[in-house]
């Protein structure tokens, strides 16, 4: 379903999750989960949404986002 969106919109999932997720982490949620396999998951698609987009890492689509 996200291979569908448009690589803007894709960037405006992401803007929308991560500080969710963070709260997740920060909370203990992940705790109760083996949330090893998600991450890595997680840091893979941030990997190929930054391959179709500019070229940049996700750290640095999400720095940027932040600035």
């Amino acid at each position: 379903m996200v291979d569908a969106l448009e690589p803007t919109d894709q960037v405006r999932l992401l803007q929308y999750l991560v500080p969710r997720l963070a709260q997740a982490v920060l909370a203990g949620e992940s705790n109760h989960i083996d949330a090893g396999g998600a991450w890595q998951e997680f840091r893979q698609v941030g990997e190929r949404l930054a391959a179709t987009s500019n070229g940049e890492s996700i750290t640095q689509t999400i720095s940027d986002m932040r600035r």
